[in-house]
């Protein structure tokens, strides 16, 4: 049998196309490598999100926070959870990673983990964040550096050294400060303040950065402005200034939270061209890329705003379903 769709990530973006693609009558499928929302899993236990529920939600006025404006991340799981297998009852097939997509005349065959599939359109919504940014770091090893954190409390009373210029790498070191951790924290940026290529010109958000100049105030936090870390060893870090001095950090465990990239492996494989910023090549207009029929969306994309994830993938079905119901009226 082939599909009328196969949507490839279940996050946001895949959840609101696999909504879309039910609204529309389509016959679809959805395959997530991991679990529903894996992104939003892997962000900090008890971690408020950014967005507002207008911006994450797949059906409007049903994500309604407890304890403020914002979600935590444990409501956002439960919510796009419950949505997903319960109420709405999509085709998800979750812990089934797809491993290629091939165009095969009008159509395409994408082979997961444990089967193969037919479909005549594919959209990829795997997300921004599957290739961690690394220090490129003398002695970098898994044991001595992670690329996400999960929680402070493991640390407590210990010297921890967070890496990273953004408001992820400052809420750690700020939830670190919060346990009683020894926090150095190592940024490239002279200070706290936004860098000219910033597009929002606000830096480190003012709810994090206030407490945490608080911190730093009495001692908790040591912040190393216009640094880098270029040598970890068993039990410090050599970090380097603008100037070329060097000075030796003690640390346990290494934070390097320095942002990622998108895994365009399987887009490339495909045979979608990809942009030198490491980001498919696509129409704006319609998010088709270069392979025709093969569609991207929500973070993979350029369209980074969170809010973006749950209108794009809603646009890109709704022409989908025009264009298949067209071309099989033709047909007929």
């Amino acid at each position: 049998m082939t599909l009328d769709l196969i949507v490839i990530g279940a996050g946001p973006a895949g959840l609101t196309a696999a909504h879309a693609a039910q609204q529309a009558g389509l016959n679809y499928l959805v395959l997530e490598r991991a679990a529903i929302a894996q992104t939003i899993a892997e962000y900090p236990i008890g971690r408020l999100l950014f967005s507002t529920p207008n911006e994450i939600e797949l059906i409007p006025g049903t994500l309604q926070p407890k304890f403020g404006p914002k979600p935590t991340r444990e409501e956002a799981l439960a919510y796009y959870a419950r949505l997903a297998t319960r109420e709405l009852r999509l085709n998800i097939r979750a812990h089934e990673g797809a491993q290629s997509v091939l165009r095969v005349g009008d159509s395409f065959q994408v082979i997961s983990e444990k089967a193969a599939y037919q479909a005549r359109r594919v959209i990829v919504a795997t997300g921004g964040f599957g290739r961690p940014h690394r220090l490129k770091a003398r002695g970098e090893t898994p044991a001595r550096v992670s690329y996400r954190f999960v929680e402070a409390f493991p640390y407590a009373g210990q010297p921890i050294l967070v890496v990273g210029g953004g408001n992820s790498a400052a809420e750690a070191a700020l939830d670190l400060c919060r346990v009683g951790a020894q926090v150095a924290w190592s940024l490239r940026r002279p200070s706290l303040d936004p860098r000219p290529d910033e597009a929002d010109r606000v830096g480190i958000k003012p709810w994090v950065r206030e407490p945490l100049l608080e911190c730093a105030a009495r001692g908790e936090v040591t912040i190393h402005y216009a640094t880098e870390c270029v040598e970890v060893t068993p039990q410090a870090a050599l970090l380097q200034g603008a100037d070329g001095k060097t000075r030796d950090v003690p640390c346990a465990h290494i934070f390097a939270l320095l942002g990622a990239s998108p895994d365009v492996s399987l887009l490339a494989a495909a045979g979608v061209a990809i942009a030198p910023d490491g980001r498919p090549v696509y129409n704006p207009a319609t998010n088709e890329t270069s392979v025709p029929g093969l569609y991207v969306a929500g973070h993979l994309t350029r369209e980074l705003h969170m809010k973006n994830a749950t209108v794009v993938p809603r646009r890109i079905v709704e022409a989908i379903a025009r264009e298949l119901t067209r071309s099989g009226l033709e047909a007929g």
